[in-house]
């Protein structure tokens, strides 16, 4: 698969809860690096099961959350993605942000992704 319809397609897993779907897109040896931003000031490193967990974290907190791809820059096994992102709240509330993704595949799957998110004020 093509590295933008791969994306397009992690993307779309992630926004539709598939959980299954994501993680059989994820090399064993994935890793996530989140850097430091407004919700998360330490960052974090996930790997496989971790991001699995964020991922059914993130479907109890959220009734709906969609990305946006802005740009995509493609350099061999690696892509920059530029993202928006909203999300609705169960109790109703709109989160917004904007993500910088830096992504690299490996054998077809995805071994690393470098986070980096602005969130904007919660309305």
């Amino acid at each position: 698969m093509a590295t933008k319809a791969f994306i397009t397609d992690y993307l779309r897993a992630i926004e539709e809860r598939r959980l299954d779907d994501v993680a059989a897109m994820l090399h064993p040896d994935m890793e996530l690096i989140e850097h430091p931003n407004q919700i998360n000031p330490a960052g974090k490193r996930y790997n496989k099961a971790e991001i699995r967990a964020a991922g059914e974290r993130g479907a109890k907190a959220l009734t709906s959350e969609r990305y946006t791809l802005r740009s995509l820059i493609i350099e061999g096994d690696r892509a920059a993605a530029l993202l928006s992102w909203v999300a609705t709240l169960h109790d109703g509330r709109t989160m917004r942000g904007q993500f910088c993704s830096i992504l690299e595949m490996r054998d077809g799957l995805l071994i690393r992704q470098e986070q980096y998110d602005c969130f904007e004020r919660m309305t």
